[in-house]
């Protein structure tokens, strides 16, 4: 083999070396992020879960008190019940699936 194939050769094999190194790290941050949406629906499932009989309570009163002109205008006032609201916070991302969520998407920040 001449010295010229040689140095070709080293260098196909540090190139595939290369594309082999960045498809693992290509696959390994697509897992995360399916990790990542998958933790995040399970959080905001658990939220829903301890915000809709809320939203329904307050959409009751709002009805009975004619607070607005019917079920549907009460309905679209408390459809962001729960979101971030000015200074408020948002109700329950302490929830044990919220915080799952948040540690993994930290965890990425320590690495």
């Amino acid at each position: 083999m001449s010295k010229t194939t040689k140095v070709i050769v080293r260098q196909l094999l540090l190139l595939l070396s290369v594309l082999l190194v960045l498809s693992n790290e290509s696959m390994a941050d697509r897992s995360r992020e399916q990790t990542q949406a998958q933790l995040d629906r399970a959080c905001e499932m658990a939220r829903e879960a301890k915000l809709a009989p809320m939203r329904e309570k307050f959409i009751g009163e709002c009805v009975k008190n004619k607070e607005q002109p019917d079920r549907r205008s009460c309905e679209a006032f408390y459809a962001d019940f729960g979101a971030q609201s000015g200074n408020r916070a948002p109700l329950f991302y302490d929830l044990p699936e919220c915080v799952e969520a948040f540690d993994f998407q930290n965890s990425q920040r320590k690495r």
